[in-house]
């Protein structure tokens, strides 16, 4: 058992559940070794302790036709109410797919889902309007393709496994009932068929021909794990590199990768032109893989910012189909 109360199993259990959050207590079992029963039981336990706050799902956005774009702020003469309201109005934003507390040159940052600069407007303006006072420096990034890898650093035993969202915008052929599914997988990756169909009011097998449909059509991504860091005694950093030479950001992606501390590479259009997160026991860990990146290219990597991160959200699709509690309009739908 390590010293974070987890033994071998819990272990396995939680690299498993990461390469595949939807799969069942039996299937998990067989992998693990287990009785169904135990699995079951672990499983619950590990939620209750905190170590999983979630089971989801990714979702490939340039395929629905849109970008995510990353925020940064900067604030100004806040006071613990006002930070806290600013962070209830992001979290309640349906649009808002991931948020984060910084320490570093910004004290946040968040991916607004977005078709274009309209959706854009429609964020930044009312929120601007409420908040524009506080806010002392902004930045604001198109992710253009997004890479994440599976957490390893609480299985030593892990292989890796690469998901990889590229750039390039395809519009869908996909209707309400699809857009509904998306949006619930995309909260719960463990949601039944049965309870998907009760839902929207379909029969099972209705939901199960369009799962596959919008695997096939790669738009539904991987079922993961979304976790409390701190639980498992590791810090969350993000390394944002300014480059030299773009040709390089695959090969800087392909050698982070191989990282068990590496769990997501974005690369961006604006200031920055890659992204990289961390898990690791401290800051020093982190000083050490980042010397070790520096050294391999140094003739490419022009200044890096470093933050340290505590997430908040995490939702790969955070659209709502009530049009009254829309804030950003998803993208255009079609009736099959």
């Amino acid at each position: 058992m390590n010293e974070r109360g987890l033994d071998l199993i819990d272990q396995k259990i939680l690299y498993e559940l990461d390469l595949n959050s939807s799969q069942s207590f039996l299937d998990l079992a067989t992998k693990v070794d287990i009785p169904n029963e135990t699995v079951a039981f672990r499983v619950k336990r590990l939620q209750k302790n905190g170590y999983i706050k979630n089971f989801i799902t990714t979702v490939n956005v340039s395929n629905l036709n849109s970008f995510y774009y990353k925020f940064f702020f900067k604030f100004q003469k806040t006071i613990p109410k006002i930070e806290k309201d600013i962070t209830n109005y992001l979290r309640a934003y349906h649009g808002i797919a991931y948020l984060a507390r910084l320490e570093g040159r910004y004290d946040c940052t968040f991916l607004v889902l977005a078709e274009g600069i309209a959706d854009l407007y429609a964020f930044l303006v009312p929120f601007k309007e409420k908040f524009g006072e506080y806010i002392l420096e902004q930045e604001i990034l198109t992710m253009t393709s997004v890479h994440r890898f599976n957490f390893r650093f609480f299985y030593e035993n892990g292989k890796l496994l690469h998901s990889h969202y590229p750039e390039e915008l395809k519009k869908p052929d996909i209707d309400d009932l699809d857009y509904a599914i998306i949006t619930t997988l995309a909260k719960n990756s463990r949601a039944s068929l049965r309870e998907i169909a009760k839902i929207n009011k379909v029969h099972p097998n209705v939901v199960k021909y369009r799962i596959q449909k919008l695997k096939k059509a790669e738009i539904l991504g991987s079922s993961v794990l979304d976790i409390d860091f701190k639980k498992f005694g590791v810090e969350q950093y993000q390394v944002d590199f300014t480059l030299k030479n773009q040709s390089f950001v695959k090969k800087i992606i392909d050698a982070v990768s191989l990282l068990p501390e590496t769990t997501f590479a974005t690369v961006t259009l604006g200031k920055y032109d890659l992204v990289v997160e961390f898990a690791v026991k401290n800051k020093e860990a982190l000083k050490r893989i980042l010397d070790r990146i520096k050294i391999e290219f140094s003739d490419t990597i022009i200044s890096q910012d470093i933050f340290e991160m505590e997430e908040y959200t995490v939702n790969w699709f955070p659209y709502s189909l009530n049009k009254k509690d829309k804030e950003i309009s998803p993208p255009k739908k079609t009736v099959l």
